[in-house]
């Protein structure tokens, strides 16, 4: 999709409404199920600093909250915000007096005291937007000094999707349809190259410190062989590891 064609309230309206739709079984069918459970989330979770007893963590597009929850189990205080305010209550249900929850838009600045977190985790949110000057913005202006963001995104040499018509060095709107339980949502987010997530990042005043390219674990190509078992060869999901300098 050409730039000129881009509605980007349309969008994220769009986007929202698919989350609240699948806000009520998100939980059952993709917390723990073979892309967000068994492969993108243990690689996010491995580049997290430890410990994290006591640390202030922001969940960025936090879903229905396992996220949130996992980093309670570490001893964090977590606080999740979402676009979908269907997502936010079942975050809040499951994690209790556990976290701190709102309904925010990562394209507007937070809704947060500026140095009031430690850390920032963002699971597959950044690529529903265009533009990343604000949410990387806000994810800096949050942070206290030594603060880190540990975020991920498609890969970039993930294979193409079966709509998609630029080639590897166009940013592109893409769209995939999802079926989770009896819910049926077409979601559309952005594709670009390795290069422009790095300059967006430096943009912002950040230095990548690690990059982990999801692979799935020995138990879970057990649990999930037919889901899982080409992505022990080819990427789909990376996770990057930021800090201010």
């Amino acid at each position: 999709m050409r730039d000129h064609d881009y509605d980007a309230t349309a969008h994220r309206e769009s986007t929202r409404e698919a989350y609240d739709r699948l806000a009520r079984v998100w939980s059952g069918t993709t917390d723990d199920g073979p892309w967000n459970g068994g492969l993108e989330r243990p690689a996010l979770r491995s580049l997290v600093p430890q410990p994290l007893t006591g640390a202030v963590v922001l969940d960025a597009g936090c879903g229905s909250g396992a996220q949130c929850e996992w980093l309670a189990d570490q001893g964090a205080k977590p606080i999740g915000v979402d676009l979908s305010p269907r997502m936010v209550e079942q975050a809040a249900r499951r994690c209790g007096r556990q976290g701190e929850f709102l309904v925010a838009d990562l394209a507007e600045p937070l809704p947060l005291d500026a140095d009031s977190c430690d850390g920032v985790t963002c699971s597959l949110a950044l690529h529903y937007l265009r533009d990343w000057t604000v949410p990387l913005r806000s994810f800096a202006s949050v942070l206290r000094p030594g603060g880190w963001v540990v975020l991920s995104l498609d890969h970039p040499f993930a294979p193409p999707l079966e709509a998609q018509q630029g080639g590897y060095f166009d940013t592109e709107l893409v769209a995939d349809t999802w079926r989770k339980a009896d819910v049926e949502v077409t979601q559309r987010f952005w594709r670009r190259p390795l290069a422009a997530c790095v300059d967006a990042f430096a943009d912002a005043g950040f230095v990548v410190e690690r990059v982990v390219e999801a692979r799935p674990s020995a138990e879970a190509l057990r649990r999930w062989p037919r889901e899982l078992g080409r992505e022990a060869t080819v990427p789909s999901f990376i996770v990057y590891r930021l800090r201010l300098p």
